[in-house]
């Protein structure tokens, strides 16, 4: 004897599944909030540091004296 109460309905399953996608696709997309904002503005300070730590090597002011006739 099998038992009908222990096997789950498939109708009622996808009947579900398509109410909870329906749920989904018209609930707006919430804001990305502020953490690509925080990387970006990380990756652009550290570019910036990195460009000022290369213009500022003491390598860097001889090349530019050279390359601009001597320096004052």
């Amino acid at each position: 004897m099998t038992n009908a109460a222990a096997a789950p309905d498939p109708l009622a399953a996808a009947n579900a599944i398509a109410e909870a996608a329906r749920r989904r696709a018209e609930t707006p997309n919430p804001a990305p909030g502020i953490a690509p904002v925080a990387a970006l503005a990380t990756g652009v300070l550290f570019s910036l540091i990195a460009i000022a730590a290369m213009v500022s090597s003491p390598a860097v002011i001889p090349m530019w004296c050279a390359a601009h006739g001597g320096c004052p």
